[in-house]
């Protein structure tokens, strides 16, 4: 009988097994902030609802689809900020480590009662999902004021309760709440475009439509991570986010010009018959499909 295998050196099949039998020798200790009180939760809530909005892709047809859901982070003069995950927008193309973005035109909506107005946003860099960049930044021109959730100073901490609103299956704005389980996964949880080693694990529900929305610290009171999918079965609470600090030094390689897997496309944003089957195919994956790590024992849900 050998010695049994590291959970490095494991197979994706094997991770369950993996995860019950590779325990560490050491502990982490939970997150113990101050909880906020009621009206400090509440006001945060209020904020981030109104900061979260739904992403349309136009089709050929003149059609929408709806793909993830945003969330404004920043703002400089009249031009808002909203960040989503990478494989909402774009595919990537591995032969020349490049970000692949769908050429059609996008429309980001707050789904108020009573006004469904699309406002046209423009992708102005998106991460290589291959190097756990699951991060795409759009830009909005506001006529009106609207808040944002800033980036928190820490990643997501053991235990810290957190808040997240978005829009599952296209339902409109939903809050969700739950805590942090795992501060970072140590598992080699690399498959075809995905890649989450490092990523952090929450509990909580989420859906087809959740990608992209920001994980919100109810202490730091800012964006502690960003949902990119989950692990197991399809409506497992196993939701997996990408934290804060990559998605900060992700920002500033785009900012600065150093991000080379992203290059700001020159071409016409008008909508082509290529563009939308590549929405199309991104839509397919995100809500058909589901962007989901499954693990031995799994079985496909029912579409």
């Amino acid at each position: 009988m050998g010695f049994p295998r590291t959970c490095a050196s494991l197979s994706s099949m094997a991770l369950a097994v993996c995860a019950l039998s590779c325990v560490p020798a050491f502990s982490s200790t939970a997150y113990a902030a101050p909880a906020p009180s009621a009206d400090e939760l509440n006001q945060l809530e209020k904020d981030f609802r109104l900061a979260s909005g739904l992403l349309y892709a136009q089709t050929d047809d003149g059609g929408f689809r709806m793909m993830c859901t945003v969330t404004a982070f920043e703002k400089k003069d009249k031009k808002y900020h909203f960040v989503t995950a990478a494989h909402c927008v774009s595919d990537d193309d591995t032969q020349h480590e490049r970000v692949d973005v769908a050429k059609t035109n996008w429309f980001i909506t707050f789904d108020e009662p009573g006004n469904k107005s699309l406002i046209e946003a423009k992708v102005i860099g998106v991460g290589y999902q291959h190097r756990g960049d699951d991060f795409a930044v759009l830009e909005v021109d506001l006529a009106k004021d609207v808040p944002t959730i800033p980036l928190a100073a820490n990643d997501p901490q053991l235990g810290e309760n957190v808040s997240n609103f978005a829009s599952p299956l296209g339902l409109g704005k939903q809050l969700f709440r739950g805590h942090v389980s795992m501060e970072k996964l140590d598992r080699p949880v690399i498959q075809d475009s995905i890649n989450w080693k490092g990523a952090t694990l929450v509990q909580m529900s989420s859906g087809p439509g959740s990608s992209g929305s920001a994980i919100v610290s109810q202490h730091q009171k800012g964006i502690v991570a960003f949902l990119v999918g989950t692990i197991g079965a399809r409506g497992s609470q196993n939701i997996v986010t990408i934290p804060v600090g990559r998605f900060k030094a992700f920002w500033k390689g785009v900012q600065d010009g150093t991000y080379k897997w992203y290059k700001p496309d020159t071409e016409s944003m008008a909508a082509a018959a290529s563009g939308t089957a590549k929405v199309k195919s991104l839509w397919n994956h995100i809500h058909v499909q589901g962007i989901n790590y499954r693990i031995e024992g799994d079985e496909p849900s029912p579409q």
